[in-house]
């Protein structure tokens, strides 16, 4: 019995050794472990904000008004018409996304008059609003 105290008290001496020499390492560690965290989620706030705004920026909608001048083939899903707009040739691809704000798909014929409100991309307008 009195070897059973004795290893039960060796056994508790070495736990409260070993929490000892955890302390000081957490001491460092920790606040230095945090603090660089927290730089590391500083710098991210910072950097995000900016590359939001660049990307919104370049996916910004304009609106053009112009006349159809050709209608192209059904692509899959996507339909596409050519209109000009002061001397300028554009293609203007759409789909069953595209909100039609006058309209519809039926009044796309040559020589209407079409107001779209899209993202330009070379001299393709990708519609996300079309007016017909």
């Amino acid at each position: 019995m009195d070897e059973i105290v004795r290893s039960v008290h060796r056994l508790a001496h070495r736990g409260a050794e070993r929490n000892h020499m955890k302390r000081p390492i957490t001491r460092l560690v920790l606040p230095a472990t945090l603090a660089l965290g927290s730089l590391g989620l500083g710098l991210l706030a910072v950097a995000t904000p900016a590359t939001a705004a660049s990307a919104s920026h370049a996916a910004m909608d304009k609106t053009w008004h112009g006349k159809i001048t050709k209608l192209d083939a059904k692509m899959g899903t996507t339909e596409a018409f050519t209109m000009t707009v002061d001397m300028k040739v554009y293609v203007v691809h759409y789909d069953a996304m595209t909100h039609w704000v006058m309209g519809t798909a039926k009044n796309i014929k040559v020589g209407a008059l079409v107001t779209v409100t899209g993202t330009l991309s070379g001299t393709t307008i990708a519609a996300a609003k079309l007016s017909a």
